[in-house]
């Protein structure tokens, strides 16, 4: 018998999955401490999941373990590194049930606001610096491909796996399952596994603050998919 897919919620352009079955309150808790932190992140593109790190630690998401590592270049889309990211802390099933909610995803119409935020973050443009002197010298154009995607497990264990790598070329909703060539992945991908647990009664004491600095974008920057229900 084919187990239920995961919850589905999209905040702030990156993708959080719910195993299992949880209370909305805590549901809630999750979603709406790690928006926050995403949102504060912003403004340091280049020490993002650092600083998502440093602000979950002041809302009472208490660290288990952390590591990171580079996977060597090849063909890849932000399922098959996150396979091998995950492969330690995930069984096969669980990890096809990832592969699932990605398949769910890329049925939403293109566009669809969910699938313009995932690409608004999944992707930053880099300019290159112009060389008047030699034209010919200058840097190609490329893009910086980064996601988080966070799983809150059956026992409440949450994992932050982020993911980035550098690319030639732009990329559009398909590289959630589908690869994109060696040659156009400019370094190897390096992954970065966090694993925490909310400390919930303590969170409680921060509970009205972070709703309250978040206030209107919970209905811009945070999505549910009904895993469930029809994809029109």
């Amino acid at each position: 018998m084919t187990s239920m897919p995961p919850d589905i919620y999209v905040a702030d352009g990156n993708i959080t999955l719910f195993y299992g079955s949880h209370s909305e309150r805590f549901k809630k808790d999750t979603l709406y401490s790690s928006l926050l932190a995403q949102l504060v992140a912003n403004s340091t593109p280049n020490t993002w999941f650092a600083s998502y790190k440093k602000t979950l630690s002041t809302l009472f998401w208490s660290l288990n373990s952390f590591g990171n590592r580079r996977i060597k270049k090849e063909p890849s889309s932000v399922l098959t590194l996150a396979k091998i990211g995950l492969s330690s802390a995930l069984r096969e099933e669980q990890l096809q049930q990832l592969g699932n909610a990605f398949s769910i995803i890329k049925q939403l119409p293109d566009d669809s606001p969910i699938v313009k935020a995932i690409l608004n973050k999944i992707q930053r443009e880099n300019v290159p610096s112009a060389n008047p002197g030699n034209p010919v010298a200058a840097e190609r154009t490329t893009f910086t491909i980064s996601t988080l995607l966070t799983i809150v497990c059956k026992n409440k264990t949450t994992l932050s796996l982020h993911i980035s790598f550098k690319s030639y070329s732009a990329v559009d909703i398909t590289i959630l399952d589908q690869v994109i060539s060696q040659r156009t992945i400019l370094d190897d991908p390096e992954t970065f596994l966090w694993s925490t647990s909310l400390l919930e009664d303590k969170y409680e004491t921060v509970r009205n603050q972070v709703t309250g600095k978040l206030g209107s974008t919970v209905d811009t920057h945070l999505f549910h998919i009904n895993p469930t229900a029809p994809i029109h």
